[in-house]
């Protein structure tokens, strides 16, 4: 807790034992409450007996919260209200009141605890409290009274205990207390008892949810309608899909508190109402939307689902109740916060820091563009040989680490300094080349783009392939010396301002599968043969479409073998894959933008959106962190050789651009869309310039939905 310092030496339980206990949860469970069917039947006072013998009521010291609440959490896919959380607390609490002896009868289950809070004056001064769990198996209840500042521990033999029928199966009951507290100490000596509580009751009911939504996975790839399983039919994958990046975020943002705990870092404080904030809003849905998929077969009682239901809404509702000091909204717009940082080591920090200073002068300039740029912030890469820090020393790169990598493009992006359309030469053509390419043309390529000023141009996209790039018809055909292209491409971006075009062409129109027979072609932009009609798009960049009329291209532009440009192209978006960082961190930027602006004026805000715009702050807040956590968990697997969550990180990154820089001038009225440079314009035009470039993000590298039919092989689900 915030007043208290963790034992040194004693950080708690590290990944492996969590998952060993977590484990030893599962095993107990199949033998007392096997599944949420057992609600209705199962012996609680058993399970805290079990509970005892497994050493599970021997939690109370604050280093073991995260053991604590993830036992609560496996409970939870149960539907098991043990309430653990509550043991703990009251354990830490009993030890902090120096009653050593209590300490130990909770431990060895003599003494069995749990803990509420009056709802209101009238019961508290009755001596009543309500909604309380497990309480016809407990001994013993700490209730917690924010009004008087008061912790009073009582014995429940001489109470009134009153079961009450409704959503909470085992039943909650209504406790009477009819005497004094046996002892009390002020509340305000633990500020974050009902923290605790809460996070314990947001984490048992996003596993409560979570097993639904597995349910719904399962079914999913079981039942059929139409001749076809029902997870290949587009609605019910991506409803599921959507869900599962949810749960993955949930998991990620109560991971981030336990790290934060554990390291003593304030900001777990925020983190908490982050997490319980996104739990709240997103929980009731995604329940609501694995029952749609489970359909009649998870309505009716002999499924586990309806009794997750119920668990799920149970806590939910007692979240809803527990009173919190602050909320996102307010603890960033008036105590100056900032979110709370993912800490990736000291040599993440000093590259982050080093870019931010390098950049500096250009960070609150006019909007970067693809198509605009500054030879002096150019010359920072050149001098500071930031050009291929990721390439291989071999070819002249910096050699750094994924990590490192990753650091850095985050850094540039959040800096987003006007150096124009150079990364993805260095990020992707490069890479891809030094794989698969010739000496020859490695050398020819490496030398260009180590100049950092070379923008090349993509031809990969058709009139009838856009992210299905196995469907392109641009045909190149074997000539004397080289090829000849014929076809049309879309949406060159950059393209009239490129020297180069890595183009994709169809090589064996008989190739079998469809990705077959492809190849990758570096060509001059001003080859003879190419038509070119340029497009300024919404954001002001421009792309172009190009015809392509018995254009030749050389033998030593072949980039990889013939037929197998699937291949180059696939080591091209794994290179990429490091940069999936990027997108959160300019929305990142874009958000401390408005954060700064509203701190210092919040008379910026039009007048009927005044009374709102802390908690519209707080939802973006807690979307973008949710963001931030799904490309934190990219990162660790990208660095391990992974990439599973990579399009998860990717839809909620740019799908939280397009809501934020939309919300931000929602906020701000119509003085916010006037460009940078004009007088007046409210957020100095970079949220009018946000909005127009926000649906990019969605649809570059392939469109949020083929991103969630990837996720939808990724869980398992059917084509």
């Amino acid at each position: 807790m915030s007043n208290i310092e963790l034992p040194n030496g004693a950080p708690g339980l590290d990944a492996e034992e969590l998952e060993a206990l977590v484990d030893s949860v599962r095993g107990v469970c199949a033998g007392l409450w096997p599944d949420a069917t057992a609600s209705a039947t199962g012996d609680l006072a058993e399970l805290w007996t079990a509970a005892v013998r497994q050493g599970w009521t021997e939690l109370g010291s604050p280093e073991l919260l995260t053991a604590a609440i993830a036992i609560q959490a496996e409970l939870g896919r149960h539907a098991a209200p043990l309430p653990i959380v509550d043991i703990f607390l009251a354990s830490l609490v009993a030890q902090l009141h120096g009653d050593d002896a209590l300490v130990a009868a909770i431990a060895d289950g003599s003494v069995r605890p749990v803990v509420a809070h009056p709802l209101n004056a009238g019961n508290a001064q009755r001596g009543v409290v309500r909604h309380v769990e497990a309480a016809t198996v407990a001994t013993h209840i700490l209730i917690a009274h924010p009004g008087n500042d008061s912790l009073g521990w009582h014995s429940l033999s001489d109470a009134e205990v009153t079961p009450l029928g409704g959503m909470a199966v085992p039943s909650w009951s209504q406790v009477r207390v009819t005497s004094e507290p046996e002892w009390s100490v002020p509340l305000s000596d633990f500020p974050d008892f009902l923290r605790i509580r809460r996070i314990g009751l947001a984490a048992r009911a996003t596993a409560a949810v979570a097993r639904t939504h597995e349910y719904a996975l399962e079914h999913a790839n079981q039942r059929k309608q139409f001749g076809k399983l029902i997870g290949s039919f587009q609605a019910v994958s991506h409803r599921l899909v959507n869900s599962a990046i949810t749960l993955t975020a949930a998991e990620e943002l109560l991971g981030h508190i336990g790290e934060l705990y554990a390291a003593q870092d304030p900001a777990w404080v925020l983190a908490s109402e982050i997490y319980i904030e996104y739990i709240e809003e997103k929980l009731p849905s995604i329940q609501f939307d694995s029952h749609h998929t489970l359909a009649a077969i998870g309505y009716f009682d002999e499924s586990a689902a309806p009794w997750l239901f119920r668990r799920a809404h149970a806590d939910l509702a007692q979240l809803a109740a527990i009173t919190s000091d602050h909320s996102v909204g307010e603890y960033l717009l008036d105590s100056g916060l900032s979110l709370p940082e993912y800490d990736r080591g000291p040599a993440a920090a000093a590259i982050r820091n080093e870019v931010f200073e390098a950049f500096g002068p250009w960070m609150n300039g006019a909007p970067p563009h693809l198509h605009t740029w500054k030879d002096d912030a150019r010359q920072v890469l050149r001098d500071r040989n930031w050009i291929g820090v990721g390439w291989p020393k071999e070819f002249g790169g910096g050699g750094w680490d994924v990590s490192s990598v990753m650091a850095f493009s985050e850094a540039i992006a959040y800096a987003a300094p006007p150096v124009g359309n150079i990364w993805m030469g260095i990020n992707s053509i490069a890479p891809m080349v030094m794989k698969v390419g010739t000496h020859e043309l490695q050398e020819l390529v490496i030398a260009e783009v180590k100049k950092g000023d070379l923008s090349i141009a993509l031809g990969y996209s058709e009139p009838e392939a856009g992210s299905d790039l196995a469907s392109l018809t641009t045909r190149a055909e074997r000539v004397d010396g080289g090829w000849r292209i014929n076809g049309q491409k879309m949406w060159g971006t950059c393209f009239p301002d490129s020297r180069w075009v890595v183009l994709a062409a169809r090589t064996d129109p008989d190739a079998s599968p469809r990705h077959a027979g492809i190849s990758m072609f570096l060509v001059d932009t001003d080859s003879e043969g190419i038509t070119v009609s340029p497009h300024t798009s919404l954001g002001g960049d421009v792309s172009a479409t190009t015809f392509w009329d018995n254009v030749f291209v050389p033998e030593s532009r072949l980039i990889g073998k013939e037929n197998e440009g699937w291949a180059a192209l696939m080591t091209a978006l794994a290179s990429e894959r490091v940069l999936i960082g990027a997108a959160v961190m300019r929305t990142h930027r874009a958000f401390d933008r408005l954060l700064t602006l509203l701190r210092a004026n919040p008379e910026a805000v039009t007048p009927r959106r005044r009374g709102s715009y802390s908690s519209e702050i707080g939802r973006l807040a807690v979307g973008l962190q949710a963001a931030r956590a799904l490309v934190n968990r990219a990162v660790r697997e990208i660095a391990s050789g992974e990439s599973g969550s990579a399009p998860m990180a990717k839809i909620a990154a740019t799908e939280m651009s397009e809501d934020l820089n939309a919300t931000a001038v929602s906020l701000l009225g119509p003085d916010s869309l006037y460009e940078w440079g004009v007088d007046g314009a409210s957020g100095d035009g970079y949220f009018e310039d946000g909005l127009r470039v926000s649906m990019m993000g969605v649809i570059a590298g392939g469109t949020g939905d083929i991103q969630r039919n990837m996720v939808a092989r990724t869980i398992g689900l059917p084509k």
